[in-house]
């Protein structure tokens, strides 16, 4: 599916449980590689709007922590294929789990739901489509910078649905919002690498997740036995 400016447009403007950008910060976007070649223009539109400091920099991860580590960034704008080869690692430390600055994905995928998904969940704050002009981009910062994020409704919708059922389950069986995910998943005949895939983590993630669980679920006296992963789940083949 393309992702048109009329379908962008779609795009939810809504704060979701998340906390605004603190107005008084320098505010320093970071465009990563060749996500924007009008300089004048986007500069132009984006800065004198939000009153921003734009700098360039290469796709390369070592320039990028440079920066981070000499600058307040308060907003990170990359093509999902560099965010994709950072560690979960490097991310966690990049945006100081979403506190100290934010990740703008640019998708390179015809598939933008799946694509805007995945971004979301590696800790993204936002995604854009494949091609994308200056207005789009501007709206996209100063959303994410208020405290909003910037992604198709029916993602942002599926996320939210998640979220809940997870904290349901938690509720119910003390399990984590992985945890509850991984068990739904399994308790549906998914192989270990089939849940890897879908929740966008590595095979030995999803292991330890189920070591875990068995633990759990085996040592509780209020879950049914049906609820219980079998032992032959945990090292199921690949």
């Amino acid at each position: 599916m393309l992702c048109t400016r009329r379908a962008i447009n779609r795009n939810v403007k809504t704060s979701l449980l998340l906390e605004p950008a603190d107005s008084d910060r320098p505010l320093t976007v970071v465009l990563c590689g060749d996500v924007f070649f009008h300089r004048k223009l986007l500069k132009d539109s984006v800065s004198n709007a939000g009153k921003l400091t734009l700098i360039r920099c290469s796709d390369d991860r070592e320039q990028l922590f440079a920066l981070w580590r000499r600058l307040h960034v308060s907003v990170f704008v990359a093509r999902q294929s560099f965010i994709e080869q950072l560690s979960n690692a490097d991310l966690v430390r990049l945006t100081n789990y979403g506190k100290t600055c934010y990740v703008l994905a640019i998708l390179e995928s015809d598939s933008v739901e799946a694509s805007a998904t995945k971004m979301l969940r590696l800790g993204c704050r936002g995604v854009l489509p494949r091609r994308f002009s200056s207005q789009l981009l501007r709206r996209a910062v100063l959303a994410i910078l208020n405290g909003e994020l910037w992604a198709p409704h029916v993602v942002v919708s599926e996320l939210l649905a998640e979220l809940l059922r997870a904290a349901s389950l938690k509720t119910d069986n003390g399990l984590t919002p992985q945890e509850a995910r991984i068990q739904e998943l399994t308790s549906k005949g998914y192989k270990n690498s089939a849940i890897a895939e879908a929740l966008f983590i590595s095979l030995e993630t999803v292991r330890w997740h189920k070591r875990r669980l068995n633990r759990k679920l085996r040592g509780s006296s209020r879950l049914p036995e049906d609820l219980a992963i079998p032992s032959s789940h945990v090292a199921a083949a690949v």
